[in-house]
């Protein structure tokens, strides 16, 4: 069946066509709710990124992405790709046959059943017609509506889905920088004389990890329980705060930091932001494009304390005490040195307050 070739009827259409009880159930331009424009790629990737928590297996986010292949995105003039936007006809009126060859051939049977998911997802609704078929609905020799299914649903619901899938990014850069810590605090604990139940524990903790649905607050939590076994087993380092090199990264161990490099306090201008951003070469790992803004940077510093363990308080506290730079100077140095951190919370206060009193005030965002 062809693509539809969407023309925003006249509003005088529109009401003949309203008031027509044949035609009530059709979906039509005029009864589509207003949403932000999406590109369909974009949306696509959002839901592939988070269709286990929208409920939905992998063929089930393939027959959505066959039905969205069928609006009409392609610009008629310029042949490029526009984005969906509420002057589309939202109402699929592909037949079975042309859906099923979409979707890499699979039986009208499959295509029902996750139709019928998709149905229950709240994703699409069916505008069935009273034979149950699917076609267009013509008037004056405009497209006015269809019989179909009806993707109004999923783009009413665009913009929040892609607000969660970039939230589920931010917790993928936190979980894996969480398991490292783990699994070094992990190993750590296996070479302490531990009782029966704590020596299960620990052993279990690789089984948890492996798991696809463990959240990051159980890896929080699990991060926390390793730290407090080894401070029960190993008294804390006391570290010199005058001497960054030498500060205690674990209970035990000393772990050298290397300075990151000065800037000049009397004329902060002669280092520009560039400069500051290219020196961080750990945090650009997670973050590779160049923030443009005071607000991109603090947002990039706040996942990175959720990243690492430091609580909002105390990064607050350093962003509003020293600016923004110097916090991610530290957080530089912690993110280099993350599997070796016990209290990542405690180790960036006192960093912080090495920074402070042992090389006095860095430069000011």
């Amino acid at each position: 069946m062809r693509d539809q070739n969407v023309t925003v009827p006249d509003t005088a259409a529109q009401d003949c066509c309203a008031q027509t009880p044949w035609f009530s159930d059709m979906g039509s331009i005029a009864g589509q709710p207003w949403f932000k424009p999406v590109r369909r790629r974009d949306l696509m990737a959002a839901v592939n990124k988070i269709g286990r928590d929208l409920g939905l297996r992998p063929a089930s986010v393939l027959v959505l992405d066959v039905l969205l292949s069928c609006l009409p995105c392609k610009d008629p003039k310029s042949g490029k790709e526009r984005p969906i936007s509420p002057t589309m006809l939202l109402t699929v009126f592909a037949s079975n046959n042309t859906l099923c060859f979409r979707a890499k051939g699979i039986t009208e049977r499959q295509l029902r059943r996750h139709l019928e998911k998709l149905e229950n997802c709240g994703l699409v609704h069916r505008n069935d017609s009273a034979n149950g078929k699917r076609f267009p609905i013509h008037q004056g020799g405009k497209l006015i509506g269809a019989f179909g299914i009806n993707l109004t649903p999923l783009l009413s619901q665009a913009d929040d889905i892609i607000r969660r899938a970039q939230h589920a990014d931010e917790n993928a850069v936190a979980m894996r920088g969480l398991k490292a810590r783990i699994s070094k605090l992990r190993a750590q604990c296996l070479e302490l004389s531990l009782d029966d139940a704590t020596q299960a524990f620990v052993e279990n903790i690789r089984n948890v990890l492996r798991r696809v649905a463990t959240t990051l607050a159980e890896a929080n939590t699990i991060a926390q329980r390793l730290a407090e076994i080894l401070k029960s087993a190993t008294p804390e380092a006391s570290p010199d705060e005058n001497q960054t090199e030498n500060l205690t990264a674990a209970d035990g161990q000393n772990v050298r930091h290397k300075e990151p490099e000065k800037t000049d306090t009397h004329n902060p201008c002669l280092t520009t932001n560039l400069d500051r951003w290219h020196s961080l070469s750990h945090i650009r790992e997670f973050f590779p494009e160049l923030p443009r803004s005071n607000h991109v940077l603090q947002s990039i510093a706040y996942q990175l304390g959720r990243m690492l363990g430091i609580t909002q308080d105390s990064l607050t506290r350093c962003l509003a005490e020293k600016g923004i730079w110097p916090a991610l100077a530290i957080q530089e140095q912690m993110v280099r040195n993350a599997s070796d951190i016990v209290d990542p919370d405690g180790y960036f206060q006192k960093l912080s307050l090495v920074h402070q009193v042992g090389h006095g005030q860095l430069c000011r965002s």
